[in-house]
């Protein structure tokens, strides 16, 4: 039949199960003009599988001697894709999983969305509250869908999805993804956060086979590699807060004890802390802005926005370490303004995430 959609599907295959090669037929047969096969590593009594899928028309196998990874697997597939002149008229890659559980009419789906979606990456998003859905899913699901909301801002029903619609433009963005297990594709949402690529949400059927029996993910290991990948935003925050925080209560004790020692206590501790928070807010925002929250370059209304926060972070800074002087006079100055900072840094990360470094265009 005629080849009505425009995209190339990606199936990366470890061990795959029998229902793969009709998988395959089946989105063929509905007008999907090329699939690459990716087996990452099967064992040799799944050769002949991929031989008979090698020899459908319009089914390319690629295959890796050892097994590397599902994220290995899929940047595999996008080089070489990428190293094809005559797909370049495709308009983009979908990914689905070996196992069936992406049905071939949401495919389909997804390829007709990349027609006018150029600029997104398409998410093939499951209804997780179904009764068909393993709990071990949904609780993995709400968990990382929570976590990736409360850490980076955008709100994603199904972030574990394997079904997703990448365009041709954003196909070497995603190769260059870091990860080469299942871990890449929570790399992959959180670096389209950070550059500022938006979700286009496509709902698809639910499927699972035998309580999930049959996938590849680790217990333990898996889980484990994506609960960090999620944390890893939150780490960078609090690595850039704690080098500041140092230049500032550095800078704050050589101000109060030494540079402005001999003026009242109110008119020194509001110019050390002016100064210090004025020091280590340059090199706070500098270090949040190029490896935190993902502005790759300067743009003025980032600026505006910090130093808003900012002003405010000092004003409560000074007032709180003004009433802590009064209610607990025998602890250190150093000591209060460091416990306060501490505190205001935690709600400072929720508004530079959803205000100061949302994303601008232009």
């Amino acid at each position: 039949m005629e080849k009505q959609y425009h995209s190339i599907v990606v199936i990366p295959a470890l061990n795959p199960p029998e229902g793969l090669y009709a998988y395959v037929e089946e989105l063929l047969g509905r007008g999907i003009p090329q699939v690459v096969v990716v087996n990452d590593g099967s064992a040799p009594e799944f050769a002949e599988g991929f031989e008979r899928l090698g020899a459908l028309e319009g089914c390319l196998v690629l295959t890796h001697p050892k097994n590397q990874g599902k994220g290995c697997a899929l940047k595999t597939a996008y080089r070489y894709i990428l190293g094809r002149e005559d797909w370049a008229g495709y308009n983009g890659v979908i990914t689905a999983d070996a196992d069936g559980q992406h049905a071939a009419k949401d495919v389909c789906a997804i390829s007709r969305v990349l027609d006018r979606v150029t600029d997104r990456l398409v998410l093939g998003v499951r209804n997780l509250r179904a009764d068909n859905v393993p709990t071990r899913s949904k609780i993995g699901n709400r968990i990382t869908s929570y976590a990736f909301h409360l850490l980076y801002g955008a709100r994603l029903e199904d972030t574990q999805t394997g079904l997703r619609g990448i365009p041709r433009g954003l196909l070497e963005w995603n190769a260059a993804v870091k990860g080469d297990r299942f871990e890449h594709e929570m790399n992959v949402l959180i670096s389209a956060v950070r550059d500022g690529i938006a979700f286009y949400a496509v709902p698809i059927e639910t499927i699972y086979f035998d309580n999930n029996a049959g996938t590849h993910l680790h217990t333990i290991r898996d889980p484990w590699r994506i609960f960090l990948i999620l944390m890893s935003g939150l780490g960078r925050y609090t690595g850039m807060a704690a080098f500041s925080a140092v230049v500032d209560v550095a800078s704050f004790w050589v101000c109060y004890r030494f540079l402005f020692a001999a003026l009242p206590l109110a008119l020194c501790y509001l110019w050390s802390v002016l100064i210090s928070r004025g020091l280590s807010s340059l090199l706070n925002y500098t270090l949040n802005r190029r490896y935190v929250f993902g502005g790759g370059k300067l743009h003025w209304r980032t600026a505006v926005r910090y130093y808003c926060l900012w002003a405010g972070q000092m004003a409560a800074s000074y007032g709180l370490l003004m009433a802590m002087s009064h209610i607990l006079p025998a602890v250190p100055a150093v000591i209060s303004k460091a416990l306060i900072d501490m505190i205001l840094a935690i709600g400072s990360y929720q508004i530079q995430l959803r205000w100061v470094f949302r994303h601008e265009e232009g």
